[in-house]
């Protein structure tokens, strides 16, 4: 009995000693998948079924998506021609301003653009009001005194009719401190940064 025992206890180590150098082995080689069980018919049909299925959905949803895109296509197309539409308002508009612009007579209307560029500097207007009128003898235009300058009134008009080019007529600006660069901004004037 003890040499049997001996002999199972050798054989169980041996076994132990294989199996040891079968997972060393198999450590290093890939494993072996298990190959797939036949499939019987019904589930075959099964997954044919799913997969068919599954097309389907991908094939909707594919199909959805393009008609969202067409659908935004034509919003944009109707964006588009508002946008050209107001474009081609505005470009009529404008031209007919410009046009209205070109008609209007040159050198007319002074006072009142001189008024509307700088209401600061722009001169009185060189008519005698009516009070004015009454203290100088009798009331007459023939006997006031004339308001305003000849020379000053002919050279806005000019400059007006673009006869002339007038000049800025704004003095050095001496700043304290650091120097500053100047700016020309709109209408001539100047910024120191």
């Amino acid at each position: 009995d003890d040499d049997e025992e001996d002999d199972d206890d050798e054989e169980e180590e041996e076994e132990e000693e294989e199996m040891n150098d079968e997972e060393k082995n198999t450590a290093n080689q890939p494993k072996l998948l298990k190959q797939k069980e036949k499939l019987t018919k019904s589930k075959r049909n099964k997954q044919k079924r799913h997969k068919a299925l599954l097309t389907q959905l991908q094939h909707q949803k594919r199909l959805k998506s393009f008609h969202h895109q067409l659908a935004e296509v034509r919003k944009h197309a109707k964006d588009v021609q508002r946008a050209e539409l107001l474009r081609l308002r505005r470009q009529t508009e404008l031209s007919r301003l410009r046009d209205e612009k070109k008609q209007e007579p040159l050198g007319k209307n002074i006072w009142n653009q001189l008024a509307e560029k700088d209401p600061i500097r722009a001169p009185a207007l060189p008519v005698a009001l009516t009070e004015e009128l009454e203290e100088h003898r009798g009331g007459t235009l023939r006997t006031v005194a004339p308001k305003g300058s000849l020379v000053t009134d002919r050279l806005e008009s000019m400059a007006a009719r673009n006869l002339i080019w007038k000049k800025k007529a704004e003095g050095r600006r001496i700043v304290q401190g650091k120097r500053r660069r100047k700016v020309m901004g709109e209408n001539g004037t100047e910024y120191l940064l």
